[in-house]
């Protein structure tokens, strides 16, 4: 079976189908956040179950809010910093 190449799919839709683009930037802040998360994560060298063990949950609870599969509390979202050694920062800014 061929392997396909996600990163050029989603290139390509960006580029080809203005409805898959119109809803990929509209989640633009969730992907933002989910980054940022991850790569928090990685910076403290934890892996997800440390993670999991440090906020009192279990592994596949962290790997749904890092999937995005899973619309986290700011209580969690505050819990899950913590666990990796960071604090929550909200900024409101004009549209």
């Amino acid at each position: 079976m061929a392997r396909v190449n996600a990163r050029a799919v989603h290139e390509r839709m960006m580029r080809e189908d203005p409805e898959y683009a119109r809803e990929y930037d509209a989640l633009e802040e969730e992907f933002a956040l989910i980054g940022a998360m991850l790569d928090a994560r990685q910076k403290a060298g934890l892996t997800q179950a440390q993670v999991a063990e440090r906020m009192g949950v279990k592994q596949p609870v962290v790997a749904k809010i890092e999937g995005g599969k899973s619309n986290v509390s700011f209580d969690t979202l505050n819990r899950y910093a913590h666990a990796n050694g960071y604090k929550v920062k909200v900024e409101f800014v004009s549209s």
